[in-house]
This record gives structure tokens, C-alpha cells and sequence, in this order.
């Protein structure tokens, strides 16, 4: 099977060469500011099955997808967590310890088999999942909610050990070759503001360490704000996060959020522009088309990567999902 997707993958490189060239080299130019402006780079991501979380097939799975659509860049998906605890009372805190060296040894596999076959030719960026995503996960919301304003100690030393497994794991990346990491933060949603200064005290000094290390001696980072687990009403606080990208909401405080709203406010390139439950989900391949011309023409030649707010649905159809893509390579008068 790898030995299949690396012959289509040079198939794919041949028959692209003249556009102007691969993947990584295209990628390159973008961040560069050299790249033909008719051509807008597009990449959307989504969670594979559950057979297709982990080995061999978690390899295949994320190459498949990439050949298939046509997108610019792999994206490998974070499917590893620490796994639920049940917090009953303070000293069930004790139950979550430092994680081993080798914890993600795992996902590693997926980084370093998806690297091999296809880093030549495209850029290859892990996703690296937040401290404090990590803890939600494990203890869920409601407690870390409850225990910041009581215990708030629980909560630090927790973030702690997942800050310092998660820094492991990007350097580990970093080894196997990776180009960036797409970076995804919550705890800014306003479900959060009952706790005094709740974000500045258990979501950014975390985020920013395991951030600094993923900007450190790379080249393509996406700091995507995450608004899977709730609205935010205002972005200002993540500024200062590093990333040569920002993927935002499509809505921030109850109005839209588009594209140039995020580019004037992060000084930075934007990536999405289409809404994961919207018209590449529901709609017809020629309404996919006509919004992404409508996007290019509304950006007038700024530089920008075509893709979804968050994770698209694994429903959505293929055919949109490539039309999309598709039409974002292409100049349509």
C-alpha cells in the first residue's frame, strides 16, 4: 500500500509541475509571497473513521485523503488522549501523573510513516492538541471549571504535565522532519468568564510554551481558534500567539467574521472562508464553486488558504470537498 501511494504521489508531482511545481515547493512560494496569485492554496480536514485512528491504516487513511482531494498540504490528525478520569473529590487530581516518554510513540508512527512517503513532495504539519485541551478531555469542563475557583493548584499542576508531554512530542516531530504543526486553542469561549481571569491563568502561559516550541525552527504554523466547544466574543487575547497562519471563527460576539476581518486583525494571512455546516456540506459541487469564486474575487488577490472554520463533518461530500479545492487552484472570469 505505501509503495502505491508513493508511485501516485510522483504521478501526482509530474502532472502539477507546471503549476509551478509540487506541493512543497508551491507551499513554499506562498510563504514566500511569490506564488502566482491566481492560485490559492486549500486544504480542509476531518477526523477518519474509527478503524483509521491509529497503524497502518491511520497512515493510509490521511494519504488517501490528501491524493484524493487534491489539497496542498498533509494535515495529520491528533486522536491520542490521556484518556477519562472521574474527579469525585480532590485527591482524585493525584490520579493524573507525568506521562511517559513514550506516550505518544503511537501517533510518532503515523508523523514519521506519512513523512516518509509523502515529505518530499508536500509539507507535512501534526496536529498538536492544547495543555488545556488535553485536560478537558480527561477530567471534562465542568470540573476544571469548578476546581479552578477552589482549588486552582489541581488544575496548574495538570496542565503542567501535559505542557511538558506535549513539548516532547513536537520536538519528537521536529526530529522525524515535520515542516509546522496546526495548532488548535481553547478555553477563550465566554462559557469560560465566570472564573476570574480564567484564560490568562490556565489557557495562554500554557498555550505559549507548547506554541513557542512548535514556531521554533519551522516554517508553516496554524493557529487555529477552536470554537468547537463554544462562541467567543472577542479575539484580541490571542495576538500575541505565534503562527505564520490564523484560522478563526466565521462569528466572533455575534457578527460574522470573515477572512479580511482576521488578516486585519493578526496582521497575518487567513485560512477558511467556507463554513463547515454550510454550503460545502449541504450544498450542490456548483454552489461550492460559485462561493469559493465569489471568496477569491472578494480578497482581490490577497494571500489567503481556502478551507473550513474547524474540522468538516464526515458526511460532507467528497465531490464538494474536491470542487472547492479545485476551483481555489483555478482562475474563473
Amino acid at each position: 500500500m505505501r509503495n502505491l501511494f508513493f508511485i501516485l504521489l510522483c504521478i501526482t508531482t509530474l502532472v502539477q509541475a507546471q503549476k509551478p511545481t509540487n506541493k512543497r515547493e508551491i507551499m513554499q512560494q506562498f510563504l514566500d509571497g511569490t506564488l502566482d496569485k491566481s492560485y490559492v492554496p486549500s486544504a480542509f480536514f476531518m477526523h477518519f473513521g474509527k478503524d483509521a485512528k491509529v497503524g497502518e491504516n491511520a497512515i493510509n487513511a490521511h494519504l488517501r485523503y490528501f491524493l484524493s482531494t487534491g489539497m496542498d498540504f498533509v494535515k495529520i490528525q491528533f486522536e491520542q488522549g490521556y484518556g477519562r478520569i472521574q474527579i469525585e473529590k480532590p485527591e482524585d487530581w493525584d490520579k493524573i501523573r507525568p506521562l511517559p516518554n513514550d506516550f505518544f510513540t503511537p501517533t510518532l508512527h503515523i508523523v514519521k510513516g506519512i513523512y516518509d512517503i509523502a515529505g518530499a513532495n508536500t509539507m507535512i504539519l501534526p496536529t498538536v492538541y492544547s495543555p488545556f485541551q488535553m485536560l478537558v478531555q480527561t477530567v471534562g469542563a465542568k470540573t476544571v471549571i469548578a476546581y479552578a475557583q477552589k482549588e486552582p493548584e489541581r488544575i496548574k499542576q495538570a496542565l503542567g504535565y501535559f505542557t511538558d508531554a506535549l513539548i516532547g512530542y513536537v520536538k519528537a516531530c521536529k526530529q522525524i522532519g515535520v515542516d509546522g504543526f496546526y495548532t488548535p486553542t481553547q478555553g477563550g469561549e465566554q462559557k469560560f468568564y465566570e472564573v476570574p481571569n480564567f484564560f490568562e491563568t490556565f489557557v495562554k502561559p500554557y498555550d505559549l510554551k507548547v506554541m513557542q516550541e512548535c514556531n521554533t525552527n519551522t516554517k508553516l504554523n496554524i493557529l487555529h481558534i477552536c470554537d468547537y466547544e463554544g462562541s467567543y466574543d472577542d479575539l484580541t487575547r490571542f495576538i500575541s500567539y505565534p503562527g505564520q497562519i490564523v484560522n478563526a471563527p466565521i462569528e466572533v460576539n455575534g457578527k460574522p467574521f470573515s477572512l479580511k476581518d482576521c488578516e486585519r486583525l493578526f496582521k497575518r494571512p487567513a485560512m477558511g472562508g467556507l463554513y463547515r455546516k454550510g454550503t460545502i456540506l449541504e450544498g450542490t459541487t456548483e454552489q461550492v464553486i460559485n462561493e469559493v469564486n465569489a471568496l477569491k474575487h472578494d480578497l482581490g488577490g490577497k494571500r489567503f488558504i481556502l478551507g473550513a472554520d474547524c474540522t468538516i463533518l464526515p458526511k460532507t461530500p467528497m465531490d464538494n470537498v474536491r470542487a472547492a479545492i479545485q476551483s481555489s487552484h483555478h482562475t474563473h472570469e
